[in-house]
Parts: structure tokens; sequence; C-alpha cells
């Protein structure tokens, strides 16, 4: 009996940010991979702005595509493929995303799969990136917020109303600073590039230039000073969200992401740290703490990594 031929086509992938909107394809193996940035035109509407992200992704597949999907910040109505909420991006707000993409795409709206940015981000590294083929791991995404994408048993888990993996809100202390989701002392309100940038400047601490946290980062690199005891600082409050995690989930694996990221190295020993001191059973030594390789494009490369099902 013949078997079933390999369905045809590539794989499209679209991450969606506040500036620009990344898109590529690539084959269902990952490779012969071509990407492209679009800018968002300010105050363009949704329809406009997806119809062009649909025309330039096919144009650059230049044959069929077998499936797309989508990276989005917000909560989703995935079965619908439709934004809910999405409270920086006002363009978005209930945009039918699907269906705006299918005709420009040449595929039915069933076609084009959704999900969250940070969740996007995280099948990337875990497809072709920093976790390659690892089963049980979390991504943070070090920016503004922290965002999270949570892979277990190989499976992208976000959970039945899409929170799986939002470490950003973990609450390492309840009496801490207020944070937009509504809580209080939420991680990313200690640990994300804007916190780092504000506990910089309370320290006296430049903080505020673009390139500031990276020579934050070179002088803590450098020297015992006010740079490293911040950053270490600033290390033990993200281990202690780390921690949380781990002791519900036991993992092994965290992949970090985002700007900030690249002071992995000046935040790890204050990460550590607090493992040793929040998780018990002595298991700080086997957690693997490691930057993210894709970079910008781990987003639409998780997204076309949906379109595999």
């Amino acid at each position: 009996m013949a078997r079933p031929s390999e369905p045809r086509g590539l794989l499209g992938g679209i991450d969606v940010g506040g500036s620009a909107l990344k898109l590529g394809v690539l084959a269902r193996d990952g490779t012969r991979r071509v990407e492209r940035s679009l800018p968002v035109r300010a105050g363009a509407a949704a329809a406009e702005i997806l119809d062009g992200a649909a025309r330039a992704l096919k144009e650059l597949a230049q044959e069929g595509l077998a499936g797309v999907g989508v990276g989005l910040p917000g909560l989703l109505d995935r079965e619908a493929g439709r934004v809910l909420h999405s409270p920086n991006l006002a363009w978005l707000e209930h945009a039918p995303v699907a269906e705006l993409l299918a005709p420009g795409l040449g595929l039915a709206p069933r076609s084009i799969r959704l999900e969250n940015d940070a969740n996007v981000a995280a099948l990337g590294e875990q497809w072709l990136g920093a976790a390659r083929a690892e089963r049980d791991l979390l991504l943070l995404t070090l920016g503004t917020g922290i965002g999270g994408g949570l892979i277990l048993g190989g499976a992208l888990h976000a959970g039945p109303g899409g929170l799986g993996g939002e470490v950003g809100h973990v609450v390492i202390d309840p009496a801490g600073p207020p944070c937009g989701c509504g809580a209080r002392g939420c991680l990313e309100r200690y640990a994300s590039a804007s916190a780092a940038r504000q506990r910089a400047l309370a320290h006296g601490l430049p903080a505020e230039a673009p390139g500031d946290l990276e020579r934050l980062a070179s002088r803590a690199r450098a020297t015992a000073g006010p740079e490293r005891a911040l950053l270490e600082e600033i290390g033990y409050d993200l281990g202690r969200g780390l921690a949380a995690v781990q002791v519900l989930l036991d993992l092994r694996l965290f992949v970090f992401g985002g700007g900030f990221s690249a002071a992995l190295d000046v935040l790890e020993p204050g990460i550590r740290r607090a493992l040793r001191e929040w998780v018990f059973g002595e298991r700080e030594g086997s957690v693997r703490l490691v930057r993210a390789t894709l970079g910008p494009s781990a987003g639409w490369i998780g997204a076309a990594r949906l379109a595999l099902g």
C-alpha cells in the first residue's frame, strides 16, 4: 500500500509587535528560512496592517503555504481566531485576525492559528533554538515586562484560559508595588528591564538613556561595586520567581530572551542564590540557565511551528 504523501507547502509565521511585524516562511524541517520585518503605520487599522502582512508572507513563500501561525500580545480566542483584549496595541482590540489574514494568504481561516507572543517564542527556541528538542522548559522574555512560555512533555502548555507560563505575574512580595495586572509584588515589577531601570535610578545609577542597562552590566562584569550588587539583587528576586516555578513543576531548564537577557551572566549569581535558599532538595546545581539564540526571529519561527500541529 502506498504511503500517504507529506502535506506540501511552506509554513508561515507572523510575530506581531508594537512597532513592527516580523514574518517569515520555512520548510517543514525548519530549513529554507526567509524573513522580513514590516513597520506598523501609526493610526492604521487592523485590516490594513494584517492584509499587508498576509500579502508580504505570500510573496516570501512564492509557493503554497500549508498553514500559518500568528504570535500576538493579549488575550485570545484561539478557536475563533480573534483577539479579545490587547492592552498595549489598540488596533488589535477585538480584531478577527484569522479572518482578516485569510484572503491575502489564500488560506481558509481555520488554517491560521493564533497564540500568545511569549508562547510562540518558547516554541521557536524549543524547535530550532537554545532548547532544541528539550521536552520541559520555561522561556522568560525580560523586556518591558516579563513574559513566559511553558513547554511540558514537548508540547506548549497554555492552560484552558491561556494563562499557563505567565511567570511575570508570580507574586514574590504581596506587600510590593502594584502591577498593571491588578496584583501587587509581581515578579515583573522587580526583574524586568523596566524594573531594572527604576531600581538603578533609585540607587543613583544612570538608567535613562538607551544602552544604560548594557553599560550597567558591563561595569558589573568589570569590578565589584554598586552595579554588580544591584544586578545580583535583581537576579535574586528573579530567582525567587523561578523557585516557585521549580517547586511546582521541577523544571531544570530556563531560557531567557528579551533585551535584558544580555545581562544573564551577572544576574545568574543572584538567581542561583535564591534557588539554593528557596527550593528544597539541593536541586540548584541541576538547573540550567541559558540565553535564547534565535533573537527577534524566535516569535515568527515558533508561530510557524504552530502550523505543524
